[in-house]
């Protein structure tokens, strides 16, 4: 027989006070829809009358404290423990959140010579969680962002990325982030929904304490020094991220602006605008989730699409070319064949060996030579794919072995340095 609460005065009624271990725990969750959800619970009590209520006790406390498979992810409503709160619940408020309860076996003895019987109950489920949020027992998960069911086109490049704070004028990348927590929370996010979909990220944070370690990057010049960190991070991508926040007494609300860039050139390669729907109570980095969750695929595929194009046509790298203190050369000193200067001999080498001759020689001096950029070719000789690395092994063969000229290459992310001794 189906039996609907529609009074509290029923909540008084109980002739039983209730403990724990009194409370069968046998829950089973049946369905749902937006507003309700239902379920089968087990009651016992001694006496017959009691245990249709019991039922529903143990169904509420079974929620709080156990978890049911289907609901909440099968974890427990209850995230943090009040128990004024729940025994205020169990005792006088829990007949507001029932709809029905229909008996589905009737109370007879068990083993233990209790009476037990089966019920099947429909909850307010979406109003419990309201109130629990609202007494501050129950935290809801922020969103999960699965970008499993989504794949890439066949010969996209899935790049290293780094996520950066958008800087104003005066700041850097370290003071926004010592002292801007929303921006900070911005990075964090994006690069959490980068993450998800197994991009490899470059931790901003830590390449920042790298430079500052880094003497030759300039301690006192802090724009050199975020410049430097983005010619050295490794990544292939810089994504620059700000964040808007708009606050009313309706609620909050947030907008992402992101924008990526190809590391070695500065080519843009995407841009979104990310904003929520305004929230009455959720923090940033809740609304950071939202704004993500939904716009971090599409702007990602961007990201590789526009720089797969770019790598079949040859990756950008930055070339320098100095002396050793000890050497007595200089970028003057004529050498190998046709016993042409040193600086000749480089400039020709790299016009011929840059992919389609795209290059940019940013200046050249007694003791140096720098190439703003220089297009290596997708693949090497062994036709296997052509890197920074590779590129600069190259460049130490043919200065070894065709000019004569002792040195050595080390690399920093795309850079190439060459030092002549």
């Amino acid at each position: 027989m189906k039996h609907i609460f529609v009074s509290v005065l029923a909540a008084f009624m109980l002739s039983v006070s209730l403990s724990a271990q009194d409370y069968a725990q046998i829950v089973t969750y049946e369905s749902s829809d937006a507003v309700s959800a239902t379920f089968t619970s087990v009651g016992v009590a001694k006496k017959s009358k009691d245990v249709e209520d019991n039922a529903v006790l143990s169904l509420f406390y079974t929620l709080f404290y156990d978890g049911v498979d289907g609901v909440n992810g099968g974890r427990p409503l209850i995230t943090a423990d009040n128990p004024e709160y729940v025994n205020t619940f169990l005792a006088s408020r829990y007949p507001f959140f029932v709809k029905s309860v229909e008996e589905a076996a009737k109370p007879e003895k068990n083993v233990n010579k209790v009476f037990q019987g089966s019920y099947t109950i429909t909850i307010v489920y979406g109003n419990l969680i309201k109130d629990l949020e609202r007494n501050k027992v129950h935290k809801s998960r922020e969103p999960e962002m699965d970008y499993s069911d989504v794949e890439f086109e066949q010969g996209m490049v899935l790049p290293t990325i780094m996520v950066v704070p958008y800087k104003r004028d005066g700041e850097t990348y370290s003071s926004v982030l010592a002292n801007d927590f929303d921006r900070r929370i911005a990075v964090s996010k994006v690069q959490d929904g980068f993450e998800s979909r197994n991009v490899t990220t470059v931790d901003v944070d830590a390449k920042l304490a790298a430079v500052k370690r880094n003497a030759q990057f300039g301690a006192n010049d802090a724009s050199s020094n975020d410049k430097q960190l983005l010619i050295n991070s490794g990544a292939d991508v810089y994504v620059v991220v700000d964040l808007k926040k708009d606050v009313t007494n309706e609620g909050a609300r947030v907008s992402l602006i992101m924008k990526a860039y190809e590391t070695a050139s500065g080519n843009v390669l995407a841009s979104k605008d990310a904003i929520t729907r305004r929230y009455a109570k959720a923090s940033t980095d809740e609304l950071c989730s939202y704004a993500i969750q939904d716009n971090i695929p599409a702007f990602l595929d961007d990201i590789c699409k526009n720089f797969s194009k770019q790598a079949s046509t040859g990756k950008r790298v930055a070339l320098q070319f100095a002396f050793d203190r000890s050497s007595s050369m200089s970028m003057n000193d004529r050498v190998g064949p046709g016993n042409l200067p040193l600086s000749n001999q480089i400039h020709q080498w790299v016009r011929k060996n840059a992919h389609n001759g795209k290059f940019h020689l940013q200046g050249i001096v007694d003791t140096s030579m720098i190439f703003d950029y220089v297009v290596i070719p997708p693949r090497a000789e062994d036709g296997m794919v052509m890197d920074a690395v590779q590129y600069g092994f190259v460049i130490e063969a043919w200065l070894n072995d065709t000019l004569g000229v002792p040195c050595s290459s080390r690399f920093d992310g795309n850079t190439i340095y060459i030092t002549i001794y």
